[in-house]
């Protein structure tokens, strides 16, 4: 294989016919539209999309962004329980955790985005109850520390997922949350191999304030989205349509042209070569 690689395409493009992906996001709130991990297959009508979004405010725009076509619902998802929703100022920060004040403050340009409001009861609701689905592609969480909670009321249907794109916190921002290694230890103990992070945020320790921008830091890593694959060793459990789709969810949405190739190379081996060839002479490397 040689020649410049391209990859500005969609593998859509080479398997027009493949079904869209279904996505499951949980904390879908937008800012300017939808999330833009997914948002050009969206666009393309390649995701069928079941969002949830406990600010109503929120829910209701979301809902007008997607349209009839999609399903966005206000609910809290957890593990089914009740407890104490914690409001903060920015209601993007708002979590079923409250926040850890005396360590955000140790930070610059962190406190003001997670300033207490108020705390009041709620029911929360399995993701497994809320979603009559036998399997779905992509499983998108960030719900402000309360991935692992999500988790705990969604075994079928993680078991299910192709992918999880899940937010992660290195540090306790919350009070009493889980944090990446939780997580990590709960993904892989459902056969998922963590593959990359999609973004890692840093802010600098107090007294200190880059020159440009507050949300600079130095060193200290703070949160990211952590991205979740099968592990490699499960791959013969799955269709070769179901790992088409994994293929399209590499490449479309991580750009992971690598793994999408090496997956390929296991369907061709099932199958025929004619995809793997064509998604070759893509890329530019036949």
């Amino acid at each position: 294989m040689a020649g410049e690689i391209n990859t500005n395409f969609s593998f859509y493009d080479i398997v027009p016919d493949l079904a869209p992906l279904t996505v499951v996001d949980v904390g879908a709130l937008p800012l300017d539209g939808v999330p833009e991990i997914y948002a050009p297959l969206l666009e393309r009508g390649k995701i069928r999309l079941i969002a949830f979004e406990a600010n109503e405010a929120g829910c209701e725009k979301l809902a007008a962004i997607l349209g009839p076509d999609h399903t966005v619902l206000p609910f809290i998802i957890g593990d089914g329980t009740e407890r104490d929703f914690h409001q903060n100022t920015n209601v993007m920060t708002s979590s079923l955790y409250p926040t850890n004040l005396d360590f955000v403050s140790r930070f610059i340009g962190l406190p003001e985005f997670m300033q207490p409001d108020e705390s009041y009861r709620v029911k929360t609701h399995k993701l497994d109850d809320a979603v009559n689905l036998d399997s779905i592609d992509l499983l998108k969480m960030d719900v402000q520390g309360g991935e692992l909670l999500v988790l705990d009321g969604a075994p079928r249907l993680t078991a299910s997922a192709l992918t999880v794109h899940t937010e992660v916190e290195f540090v306790p921002l919350y009070s009493g949350q889980p944090l990446f290694a939780d997580i990590d230890t709960r993904l892989r103990s459902l056969d998922f191999q963590f593959h990359t992070f999609n973004g890692i945020a840093s802010r600098a320790y107090r007294p200190l304030k880059r020159a440009g921008s507050e949300y600079d830091g130095i060193n200290q890593l703070l949160w990211s989205d952590a991205v979740y694959v099968p592990d490699l060793s499960t791959l013969e459990s799955h269709s070769n349509e179901r790992l088409l789709k994994l293929v399209a969810i590499l490449h479309d949405l991580y750009v992971s042209i690598d793994l999408a190739l090496h997956i390929l190379t296991f369907v061709s081996e099932r199958s025929d070569k004619s995809i793997f060839n064509a998604y070759c002479k893509k890329l530019g490397l036949a």
